[in-house]
């Protein structure tokens, strides 16, 4: 191989990877160190209210990219820039990854004049430890114990909301008659 054709491989795997929505944008799934987040700014130690601030949510809107190509969706579940009028993003905070600052590893998304939760999306190694146990717990403190959540369900999470003991109702479910 001449150095010209590895002149071009080497631009190819710059834009291939590295560019402007890159495969790596799409592809790699980063957990976020929140250096500039304040301990009081996080609930409970598990959630980070991201509405507010512009950088966070640019992170939640990185989350609500991996929720819909995981998922399929069509549209993003939340934007940085958009409206997102009445609703709430929170960033949640990893149990495992202990650093000074809070460790960004997922986000829930929240309408809340319908008083309904309308995402979740938690890191693949993050999963299956608990920690939707600890957001819900967080999520119940903060909204109560009556709010909804939106459908489509994923079958993990209606495995969870039974286990929770959340009534049907409230997400769509099957009624204990069916």
């Amino acid at each position: 191989m001449d150095s010209e054709e590895l002149a071009r491989r080497a631009k190819e795997l710059e834009t291939y990877w590295y560019g402007e929505n890159g495969f790596r944008q799409k592809y790699l799934i980063d957990m976020v160190p929140l250096p500039f987040v304040a301990d009081e700014d996080v609930i409970g130690g598990r959630l980070i209210v991201a509405t507010g601030d512009m950088r966070l949510r640019k992170v939640a809107e990185q989350f609500a990219g991996h929720f819909k190509r995981e998922l399929r969706f069509d549209f993003l579940q939340f934007t940085a820039t958009g409206s997102n009028r009445g609703q709430e993003v929170l960033l949640i905070n990893s149990r495992d990854v202990v650093m000074l600052s809070p460790v960004a590893c997922g986000a829930v998304g929240f309408d809340l004049e319908e008083k309904c939760l309308t995402w979740v999306w938690i890191h693949p190694l993050q999963r299956g430890r608990g920690l939707l146990d600890w957001v819900w717990e967080g999520l119940e403190r903060r909204h109560g114990t009556e709010f909804t959540v939106e459908q489509p369900v994923s079958i993990s999470m209606q495995r969870f909301l039974q286990s929770k003991g959340v009534e049907p109702a409230r997400w769509g479910g099957p009624s204990p008659t069916e």
